[in-house]
C-alpha cells in the first residue's frame, strides 16, 4: 500500500476501518460457509420458493383522479375523439365514480366489462354505466345504484375475478358482463385464459431475484413521490402522455407470428367463462344479464378501421374478414348462451349504429354512442327490475 503523510499506510492512517473491513468481510465469509453447510444437510428440503404469486384485481386504484386529454396517437386512431379533458374519479372500492348516489338503494347494479365498458373518453355522467342507473331509476322509481367496474384490458375471466373477490361484496341484485374484442384477442394470441402473458395473465407473480427486489423498490420510490409530491407527479404524467407516440405494444413477443383461428377451442373458451359468469350470480341470487358489444366491424368498413386492421394482416396473417368473423361469433355465442340459460341479452351489436357517430374507433363509443346504449339498457333492465317485486322506499 503507498503511504500518506508521515510515511503511514491507508491502514495505519484508518484503523477503526480497517478492523470494520475486515469484520465485515469475516462475517460475510462464514455467513456464505454456513449457508453452504446448511444447505447441505438440508439436503435441499428446505426452501423460500422461487416465487410469490397473487390473483390479479385488475381494477382502478381506489380513490384515484386524474384528467386525461387525449394524445395525438389516440386521436389518430379515433377518428371522432374529441380533444378535450375528461374527468375520470375513482371510489374508495375501485369503481369508476359517480357509484354510490344512494345510502340506502332499492336496487343496485354492477357493470362488468373491459375499455368500452371503463369508457374514459365520454363525460362522467354519459358513461352508460352510470347513465343507465339514472335512466333505470326514472322509468321504475326504485332508487338505483350504478357500479361500474370496467378496467382497459379485462377480459371475462378478470370481470369473473373482479365479480368474485369484491362485486359481490355491494350484494347486487343485477350484474351485466359485456366482453367481446378482448376475450377474442387474448385466446387469438394465448389460446387459453390461464396464460404467462406479461399484462393480461389472471396471476402477479413476483420472482424471488435481485430484479424483483429492484421492482419493488422502484414501487416505493413511486408511492413516497406520490405521497410527497402528488400535484407535480400528476402534472408531469400528463405532460408524458400528451407527448406520448403511441401505448406499448402488449403482444409484441408475438409480433411476425402467423396467427390462426381454432374456432372450437376459442369459442368453447369463451362459452365456459360466460356460463361460469352466469352460474356464479345464480349461486349468489344475483341476476345475470349479458350484453354483445358494438363495433365498426362492418361487411364494408370505412377507411379509418380498414387501415387499423391492416397490421394484424400482414404481421399475423389474419386478414380483416376473419377477424371480423370471430368477432360476429363471439357475438353470436353471447346470445346463444344467453338464450339457453333463458337470462335476459342485451343486443348492442344489432341495435347500436356501426358508425363514426356512435363509435370513436373499432369498438369504443363516444358521449352519443355511450348515451344510446345507456337508453336500450334501461329499456332492457325495466322488466328485471320489476320482476324482483321492488316498491320505491321513499323520496329520492
Amino acid at each position: 500500500m503507498s503511504s500518506g503523510p508521515g510515511g503511514k499506510n491507508w491502514l495505519e492512517r484508518h484503523p477503526g476501518k480497517a478492523i470494520f473491513l475486515l469484520i465485515f468481510l469475516a462475517v460475510l465469509c462464514l455467513a456464505v460457509v454456513t449457508e453452504k453447510l446448511l444447505a447441505w444437510k438440508a439436503g435441499g428440503r428446505q426452501h423460500p420458493g422461487v416465487a410469490k404469486r397473487y390473483i390479479k384485481l385488475r381494477e382502478f386504484d381506489p380513490l384515484y383522479r386524474d384528467v386525461l386529454t387525449p394524445s395525438p396517437e389516440a386521436l389518430r386512431i379515433a377518428d371522432s375523439l374529441e380533444k378535450k379533458d375528461f374527468v375520470i374519479r375513482v371510489d374508495e372500492d375501485g369503481y369508476i365514480m359517480p357509484s354510490r348516489i344512494h345510502a340506502a338503494p332499492d336496487l343496485t347494479l354492477i357493470f362488468l366489462g373491459g375499455s368500452t365498458t371503463e369508457n374514459i373518453y365520454v363525460e362522467e355522467e354519459n358513461r352508460f354505466p352510470y347513465l343507465a342507473g339514472r335512466l333505470l331509476e326514472k322509468k321504475t322509481g326504485l332508487k338505483t345504484n350504478s357500479y361500474n367496474a370496467g378496467k382497459s384490458g379485462n377480459n371475462s375471466l378478470h370481470s369473473i375475478d373482479v365479480l368474485l373477490n369484491k362485486g359481490l361484496g355491494l350484494k347486487p341484485d343485477i350484474a351485466v358482463m359485456m366482453h367481446n374484442l378482448n376475450d377474442l384477442t387474448i385466446l387469438l394470441y394465448e389460446k387459453t385464459y390461464w396464460n404467462q402473458h406479461p399484462t393480461r395473465s389472471p396471476l402477479v407473480e413476483k420472482r424471488l431475484s435481485f430484479k424483483t427486489v429492484l421492482k419493488n423498490l422502484e414501487e416505493t420510490a413511486r408511492m413516497v413521490r406520490d405521497l410527497t409530491i402528488p400535484q407535480l407527479a400528476g402534472q408531469w404524467r400528463r405532460l408524458f402522455r400528451l407527448n406520448f407516440k403511441g401505448p406499448a405494444d402488449e403482444f409484441k413477443e408475438a409480433r411476425g407470428r402467423k396467427l390462426a383461428f381454432d374456432e372450437p377451442l376459442m369459442v368453447g373458451e369463451f362459452s365456459l367463462n360466460l356460463q361460469t359468469f352466469i352460474n356464479l350470480c345464480r349461486a349468489r341470487g344475483v341476476i345475470p344479464v349479458l350484453m354483445t358489444q358494438p363495433s365498426r366491424l362492418t361487411a364494408n368498413p370505412d377507411p379509418l378501421i380498414a387501415n387499423l386492421m391492416k397490421n394484424l394482416e400482414k404481421q399475423q396473417g389474419i386478414t380483416y374478414n376473419e377477424f371480423r368473423r370471430g368477432f360476429d361469433l363471439f357475438n353470436q355465442t353471447i346470445r346463444e348462451v344467453g338464450a339457453r340459460n333463458r337470462i335476459p341479452v342485451i343486443d348492442l351489436a344489432r341495435q347500436v349504429p356501426s358508425t363514426r357517430e356512435y363509435i370513436i374507433d373499432v369498438a369504443h363509443t363516444n358521449d352519443r354512442g355511450s348515451q344510446f346504449s345507456a337508453q336500450l339498457i334501461a329499456e332492457a333492465l325495466v322488466p328485471v327490475a320489476r320482476s324482483l317485486g321492488r316498491t320505491p322506499t321513499g323520496p329520492h
